[in-house]
């Protein structure tokens, strides 16, 4: 549990890491659970942040993650976000899940989405995971990781 005193710390030691990293912008902190905090930065600079797909984001989250950690001492979990970008994907992809699985629902025919990093296969995966009449699996190897919705087949 993140103390009152260690959020203030926190808040500092981030506007400190912008600062070096001479990242303009504004930054919103915040509790997601008592052990993640949940940081949302507003800047110009967001398409270089967030990298192709995502993946310098989720460096930088894991960067900030290991320093926090280190610097407070105690096991902290980041959900770093950049201009809503990690909103914005989970939707979409919610919506792409639903699309799919009701198309997939009405041919009886299983439809393969495209390669996705664990993170996005995770989305599809938990958005379909209440549909009685579908079913999700990841298959393939490495960067080719995807998702196959098909119909679940009756028990």
């Amino acid at each position: 549990m993140i103390s009152s005193r260690e959020f203030k710390k926190i808040k500092i030691y981030l506007q400190e890491f912008f600062s070096l990293a001479e990242i303009e912008g504004s930054s919103e902190v915040d509790f997601q659970t008592p052990e993640t905090i949940k940081i949302n930065i507003q800047t110009t600079e967001a398409p270089l942040l967030i990298g192709e797909k995502g993946e310098t984001l989720f460096g930088l989250q894991s960067l900030l993650k290991k320093i926090l950690t280190k610097r407070l001492n105690q096991r902290l979990f980041v959900e770093l976000d950049i201009n809503n970008y990690r909103e914005k994907k989970v939707k979409y992809l919610q919506e792409l899940a639903e699309t799919i699985a009701d198309e997939v629902s009405l041919t009886q025919k299983a439809k393969a989405l495209e390669p996705m990093t664990a993170w996005e296969r995770r989305i599809i995966h938990l958005t379909l995971a209440d549909r009685p009449e579908v079913e999700t699996e990841s298959q393939g190897q490495g960067e080719q990781r995807y998702v196959l919705i098909r119909p679940r087949l009756p028990l």
